[in-house]
């Protein structure tokens, strides 16, 4: 199968070779070492106003439905 003009462009050789490289240390990784390297923490993404503004809204919306399950529940509860 042949790659397409897009896909072509779109991957970094340096990043498949980082990648390769990666998985071929995972390996000859011993369990508390592989273990030690995934637990590392990861730095907070930057996201833009809106993905921040769209994260908010759906923190709203899950509060709100959360209130409705749970008031159709006890109310549910009373007949």
């Amino acid at each position: 199968m042949t790659d397409s003009p897009d896909t072509e462009h779109a991957a970094d050789p340096s990043i498949d070779s980082q990648q390769s490289a990666d998985e071929e240390l995972i390996m000859f990784l011993e369990r508390d070492q592989l273990v030690f390297d995934t637990a590392r923490p990861v730095p907070r993404a930057r996201l833009g106003a809106r993905a921040s503004a769209a994260l908010w809204a759906l923190r709203v919306f899950v509060v709100v439905v959360s209130a409705m399950v749970i008031y159709t529940f006890v109310s549910q509860l009373a007949h």
